[in-house]
């Protein structure tokens, strides 16, 4: 079966090129896991052996993916051994990772009250926490105590201009936003938050000048910036201008449902409700920014920004999202779908994380739950074929060839005209046939996945190879297996 589950959020979200260097992300990394834990020698050697033994368990929790159970063991520890700032951080980071905000907040004033050097991230907690209460004036101070290096060196700038707007200084901000920088990645960054800030002191036409240099730097599809235009330019009845950007978005991602309900609106001439409503969204928006810029990097500091942008705004979807993707790439498939269950009402994104939590339900052994959910949907919308093929895919998974064989067809049926990204749809129907041994209906449409895309390494391989085994076509298969080679990354 050839899966392609699914496009990444991020590379629809983030900027291009936004360079964080090696040293940015290793500098964060030691600033919220400190190495060199020591353990206080005590003439209480159970309680030494204790403190140690569960901080062992803690480590060995934390590095097999269970780290709520390091985070409880890692508070075994601390207490026996309060004065352990360099686990305390750990715990905090940890306890971040896992949405634990306010718990890791108790802690971080342990670390305030020693007056310890490098605590920018127990100060930036701080301040996001006067954010999210909107006591902008608290977290300005707070910032002002923040290094400018590492992240910070991309982060800061977005948090001093939201905190700047949240005190309706708007211009103060604007004028951090649009300092002169090399990096398309940043200005494509700042362009938007920029924008965001013209739009909270209603200066509509400046703010739509922002989006569209931030979707000119961009040059392929950002689903962010053209939701955030196209929401703008619908509020302000621009209904054409809006159509067009989405159509635009569409024409790179034709079976993408992320704008449906957008079309629906403008249908029915029904205006949206803004995206952004206070200054406040602004901060968890730049947590987010920076943790879909950095998410190829360092999955884990991706994870901590997601997490504190849902905190701030725990309302903010794409950040929920982010955080789910997280911890699907670690293989926590459950806990992704607790993040999804949040966002599935949400109209951008309702039906795409219904078609993920059912994929996730069957690779934790939920196979029946996921092909009723998928079923259920399949009827929901008969002009879709994305959760026949998702059932495909799963009955395929399971070998469960004439069932997959049957789904798959019922989509091509939906299908009015095949176009080049069907090919999948019929190569894996062309398996789920071989493995039959009907070869016929097989050949069919493995042929049909070629006349779609004619170099398709897959196809030229499965194809060729077959026809090989059964003696036939022998010059065409050998010409179709050196294509395919050929086109193997090396």
């Amino acid at each position: 079966m050839f899966n392609q589950r699914k496009i990444t959020f991020r590379s629809l979200f983030s900027p291009p090129a936004l360079t964080i260097t090696l040293a940015s992300i290793i500098l964060f990394a030691c600033v919220i896991f400190p190495t060199g834990i020591s353990f206080s020698k005590s003439k209480d050697y159970s309680s030494s052996s204790a403190q140690f033994g569960s901080y062992l368990a803690g480590r060995h929790a934390q590095f097999n993916s269970d780290p709520n159970f390091a985070i409880h063991y890692y508070l075994s520890s601390l207490k026996t051994n309060p004065k352990n700032l360099e686990l305390r951080k750990r715990t905090i980071a940890l306890m971040v990772s896992e949405g634990r905000i306010n718990e890791a907040l108790v802690q971080a004033n342990f670390i305030s009250k020693a007056g310890t050097e490098n605590v920018d991230f127990i100060t930036l907690l701080s301040a996001l926490k006067n954010a999210k209460n909107q006591n902008f004036l608290s977290a300005k101070n707070k910032i002002k105590g923040l290094s400018n290096k590492g992240l910070n060196t991309f982060l800061l700038p977005m948090l001093q201009a939201w905190v700047l707007a949240g005190e309706k200084k708007y211009d103060e901000g604007l004028k951090i936003l649009d300092r002169e920088t090399n990096n398309d990645g940043l200005k494509t960054l700042f362009s938007v938050h920029g924008a965001l800030i013209c739009e909270r002191a209603g200066r509509n036409k400046e703010a739509i000048k922002r989006y569209q240099l931030a979707l000119k730097l961009r040059k392929s599809p950002n689903l962010r910036v053209t939701i955030l235009l196209g929401n703008l330019y619908e509020r302000m009845s621009k209904y054409d201008k809006a159509t067009e950007l989405y159509n635009k978005f569409k024409s790179e991602l034709p079976n993408t449902t992320l704008l449906d309900g957008a079309y629906k609106r403008i249908k029915a001439k029904r205006k949206p409700v803004p995206l952004h409503t206070s200054a406040r969204d602004g901060v968890a928006e730049a947590l987010f920014s920076l943790a879909s810029a950095i998410q190829t990097q360092n999955p884990f500091q991706t994870l901590i920004y997601g997490r504190l942008a849902s905190y701030v705004r725990p309302s903010l979807s794409i950040a929920n999202l982010l955080v789910a993707e997280s911890l699907e790439e670690n293989n926590r498939l459950l806990d992704a779908n607790k993040v999804y269950s949040r966002i599935i009402k949400d109209p951008y994104y309702s039906w795409i994380v219904r078609l993920r939590i059912a994929d996730n339900l069957d690779r934790v052994g939920e196979t029946k739950k996921a092909i009723k959910a998928l079923e259920i949907m399949a009827q929901e919308n008969k002009q879709r074929v994305d959760a026949l093929t998702n059932m495909g895919n799963i009955l395929q998974r399971h070998k469960r060839y004439e069932e997959s064989s049957k789904s798959y067809e019922e989509a091509k049926k939906r299908i009015l005209q095949f176009k080049k990204r069907h090919w999948s749809l019929h190569y894996s129907l062309g398996i789920s046939y071989e493995r039959q041994k009907k070869w016929a209906l097989a050949e069919k449409n493995f042929l049909m996945a070629l006349e779609l895309q004619p170099n398709q390494p897959s196809v030229l391989n499965y194809l060729g190879y077959s026809w090989v085994d059964q003696g036939v076509n022998l010059v065409r298969a050998e010409a179709m297996i050196r294509n395919a080679v050929k086109q193997r990354p090396r």
